[in-house]
């Protein structure tokens, strides 16, 4: 197909979005998905995930916001999925679902357009297209860092990705690697399941599920928190910070948190280091780690009460949330500093250490040096390129599902103009 005004690679909530303001701008184009809508939603996560965006922040655009009532439940993935789908209809989204985008090629040294090479069922295609908007690619490869080659062959060895519940895994206890979002909310899976936990930590945030009888995500968006930009950050290295640790399982989610996992019976462990035979080394970090969850659970309730007093606005009553406690002594700690796989029952090993990126089909020179796009605020290096839903595109919230609508009109615009 030729002369298309744009090409949107992914059919996720940023690629829904982004067709949404190409149609609202009259720009012809055609959404390429590698699989089904939404399907990374489908296929890279368990069978108990649920959304930690309440379901009235859930929406594609924020128009849509309130359009089923204040509904502070979490979705399901599959929920999600069907909201997703139904957007798709009422907007007619041109998907093409099952195309995989192999190489995409600049035409011309500065605003020729693209030509972008497929692959289908149906075999090898070929569009050329005036724009491109990459809407995929953030959440494609799991992580699993160097240490994990040294694990003993006979421990089976699942990512987030692979993981669906307890009933899929070996009989045995779990080593789970991460303790960002992913991480202790597998953990919780587990524990439901009556099975034996061991948690490598890391050091991530806390949120408070709920603050003042409101969801903490909600009186954050009031505060204007997921609205900072990259710039307005005291240290830049906060744009890499994990997603602080809560959970949306439950009628109206909860907290979670490194202490709270550990009186369930969770075993606390730091990052692993070394592997000798089946012993795993690990480092001193637990301590910390819980300190600091503790200390941004602080900061952010202390920043929704600041706003609340400067908009003149009473302090609701707190409600009790033993998840929340602070630790008392979290310096005093002692957490092993080796794990004996054989020797405590470790049956198979979760890693919880997120996702990367796969670019490699863009062009060379619109990827910095580790492959990452190169971009301003969504609009890339290469005139016509662009990208919508990276984490801190343009602000704390473009990465999350409230944040693409705002991204994807801004790159549209930016598309459209003169």
């Amino acid at each position: 197909m030729s002369g298309l005004g744009a090409i949107v690679i992914g059919a996720g909530q940023a690629g829904l979005a982004a067709s949404y303001h190409l149609s609202c701008a009259g720009i012809e184009h055609v959404v390429l998905e590698r699989g089904r809508i939404g399907e990374t939603w489908r296929s890279q996560r368990w069978e108990t995930f649920v959304l930690n965006t309440p379901g009235w922040l859930s929406h594609v655009l924020t128009a849509d916001r309130g359009a089923e009532g204040q509904d502070d439940g979490f979705p399901s993935a599959a929920a999600f999925v069907a909201r997703l789908e139904s957007f798709a209809t009422r907007h007619a989204v041109p998907i093409r679902a099952g195309v995989t985008v192999t190489r995409v090629d600049a035409l011309g040294a500065q605003g020729g357009g693209f030509r972008v090479a497929t692959q289908s069922a149906d075999g090898p295609d070929e569009f050329t297209c005036r724009a491109v908007v990459v809407a995929a690619g953030i959440q494609n490869v799991p992580r699993m860092p160097a240490v994990a080659a040294s694990f003993p062959p006979w421990v089976p060895q699942l990512t987030t990705a692979d993981y669906r519940g307890p009933s899929d895994l070996p009989a045995g206890a779990v080593l789970v690697v991460g303790g960002a979002q992913s991480g202790v909310q597998i953990a919780e899976d587990l524990l439901a399941a009556d099975r034996r936990v061991y948690l490598c930590t890391s050091r991530v945030g806390r949120l408070r599920r709920r603050y003042r009888g409101r969801d903490m995500i909600a009186r954050l968006f009031d505060t204007g928190f997921y609205d900072v930009t990259p710039g307005q950050l005291p240290d830049p290295a906060m744009r890499t910070w994990p997603v602080p640790q809560t959970s949306g399982v439950g009628p109206l989610g909860h907290t979670v948190s490194l202490q709270g996992l550990a009186s369930q019976g969770v075993t606390l462990l730091g990052r692993p280091i070394a592997v000798d035979g089946d012993r795993v080394e690990l480092d001193d970090t637990v301590g910390t780690n819980v300190a600091f969850g503790d200390l941004v659970s602080h900061d952010l309730k202390a920043r929704v009460d600041d706003d609340l007093r400067r908009a003149g606005s009473s302090l609701p009553p707190v409600e009790p949330d033993p998840a929340d406690e602070p630790h008392p002594d979290p310096a005093g700690i002692r957490a092993p500093a080796r794990l004996a796989l054989e020797r405590s029952g470790i049956g198979s090993v979760v890693w919880a250490c997120g996702f990367g990126g796969a670019f490699g089909y863009l062009p060379s020179e619109a990827l910095d040096a580790s492959g990452v796009p190169l971009h301003v605020d969504g609009v890339g290096s290469l005139p016509g390129l662009s990208y919508v839903g990276f984490p801190w595109l343009s602000k704390r919230k473009s990465g999350i599902i409230p944040g693409v609508d705002e991204d994807a009109a801004w790159v549209v615009d930016h598309l459209a103009g003169p």
